[in-house]
C-alpha cells in the first residue's frame, strides 16, 4: 500500500474544508512543475513572430480603403533607413523589417534567406530593425525570430514567415534603358500607336521614346522611371479616364479626380511657347507631346530632388511638390512614403502627406510591372 506522507487542505464546491492525503510521488511531481514552468517555456518557443505594416495608421488610410495593409506583403520590408531617420546615402541600400513584439523576449534576430543571422538587437519592445549595406535595387528575403537569454543559454520562437523587399530604385541618375528598348517594350504591350500624335510632334513610338529619353536626361532622371509612370498612367497611351489622348498629359498632371481632366498641353504649349523654346504658339502646339513630357519630367525630378529649383511655367504644379521627399520610385506612393506613414520613429512623424499618387503600392507597381520587364526588352 502506498504511504501518504503529506496532507493537503482543499475547499469543496459548497465551501467546506476537506483534508486529503497526497502521495509523496505526486508531491514531487508538483514541486518539479513549480520549479520549471514548462508551459511558459512552451508558449514562448511555440510562438511565431507576426510581421506588421508600418502603414496601418498612415495619413492616407481612410475607412473607404478596400485593402488591408497588414495583408500587404510589400509593407513588411520597406526601403528606408529607420535608424538614421533621414534621407542619406545609405537610405537606398537599407531595408527595414517590421513585426509585432513578443512578451518575454530578450531581443530579436533577423535572418537572411538561407537562415544566417544578419542583425541582432536586444530589447523586448523592439518592433523593427534596419539592415544596411545592401545593394541598390536588389531583392532580399528575411525572417525574424525572438530569443530569450537566460544563464547564457538561448531559446527561440518560431521564425516569421518569409518577407521580401527591394532596396530603393533611385529616380535620379543615368538611364539604364535606351529609347529603342522603351519602344520595343511598348510594342510588346500594344500593337498600335495613336495616330493623333502624328501632328503633335511624335509620329511613331520611336519618336516618342526618343523625346522621353532626352527629357529625362535634361532633368537628370532615369528614362525608364519616367516612361514606366507614363505607361501606367495612360494604359500604354490608351487613356480612357478623365484625361483625353489629345491633351498630351501623360502623367495626369492636374487630374486630381472627380472628373478633373488636368492640363491640356496643346493649349498650354501655345500660351507659353517662349518658355519652352519655340518661336511661335503654332510651332509649340505642334510639339505638344514634347511639352507635356518635359513638364512631367521636371515634376518627377523635383520629387526625386534631382533638381531643386522650381520653374512654375515648365511645371505649373511644381509649387505643390515637397522637393526631394521621394528619391526612390517606391516612395512615389503616398502611403509608402516614410514622410507620410505616421510611423513614430520615421520622418513622417512630422505629419505631412508626401508622394505622387494615393494608389496602393503605386511605386512598387512601377518597378515590378513596368521597369523590370522594360529592362529585359
Amino acid at each position: 500500500m502506498t504511504k501518504y506522507l503529506f496532507y493537503a487542505i482543499i475547499e469543496t464546491k459548497k465551501g467546506y474544508l476537506m483534508k486529503i492525503r497526497v502521495p509523496a510521488a505526486m508531491l514531487a511531481v508538483i514541486m518539479i512543475i513549480a520549479a520549471f514552468p514548462v508551459s511558459a517555456h512552451a508558449s514562448f518557443t511555440g510562438t511565431r513572430i507576426k510581421l506588421r505594416s508600418p502603414y496601418q495608421d498612415c495619413m492616407n488610410h481612410r475607412s473607404s480603403d478596400s485593402y488591408n495593409y497588414n495583408n500587404d506583403s510589400h509593407d513588411y520590408v520597406t526601403p528606408y533607413d529607420a535608424d538614421t531617420d533621414k534621407i542619406s546615402k545609405r537610405t537606398g541600400t537599407s531595408l527595414t523589417i517590421h513585426w509585432y513584439p513578443v512578451y518575454g523576449a530578450s531581443g530579436y534576430e533577423v535572418c537572411n534567406k538561407s537562415g544566417r543571422i544578419v542583425k541582432r538587437i536586444s530589447g523586448m519592445d523592439v518592433n523593427q530593425i534596419t539592415v544596411t549595406g545592401l545593394k541598390e535595387n536588389t531583392k532580399y528575403t528575411f525572417t525574424v525570430r525572438a530569443y530569450k537569454k537566460k544563464n547564457g543559454k538561448y531559446t527561440y520562437t518560431k521564425r516569421s514567415k518569409k518577407a521580401s523587399g527591394y532596396t530603393g530604385y533611385k529616380i535620379s541618375g543615368k538611364s539604364s534603358v535606351s529609347a529603342a528598348q522603351m519602344a520595343r517594350y511598348y510594342r510588346s504591350k500594344r500593337s498600335s500607336y495613336p495616330s493623333a500624335y502624328k501632328s503633335l510632334g511624335a509620329a511613331t513610338i520611336n519618336d516618342f521614346t526618343r523625346i522621353v529619353y532626352n527629357e529625362a536626361k535634361r532633368y537628370n532622371i532615369r528614362a525608364e522611371v519616367l516612361f514606366a509612370q507614363m505607361m501606367n498612367e495612360t494604359g500604354f497611351l490608351n487613356f480612357g479616364g478623365d484625361v483625353s489622348i489629345y491633351q498630351c498629359n501623360f502623367g495626369g498632371v492636374g487630374a486630381v479626380g472627380n472628373g478633373a481632366s488636368g492640363l491640356d498641353f496643346r493649349s498650354y504649349a501655345a500660351a507659353h511657347y517662349k518658355a519652352f523654346g519655340y518661336s511661335s504658339a503654332s510651332q509649340a502646339e505642334k510639339h505638344a507631346i514634347e511639352v507635356g513630357i518635359r513638364s512631367q519630367a521636371m515634376h518627377l525630378s523635383l520629387y526625386a530632388g534631382a533638381i531643386r529649383r522650381i520653374d512654375n511655367t515648365i511645371d505649373p504644379r511644381g509649387r505643390y511638390v515637397r522637393v526631394g521627399n521621394a528619391p526612390y520610385v517606391q516612395w512615389l506612393g503616398i502611403k509608402d512614403n516614410p514622410y507620410t506613414t505616421g510611423e513614430k520613429h520615421s520622418p513622417s512623424y512630422r505629419a505631412q502627406t508626401r508622394g505622387w499618387a494615393a494608389a496602393n503600392n503605386y511605386g512598387y507597381t512601377l518597378v515590378e510591372k513596368y521597369i523590370r520587364p522594360m529592362k529585359k526588352a
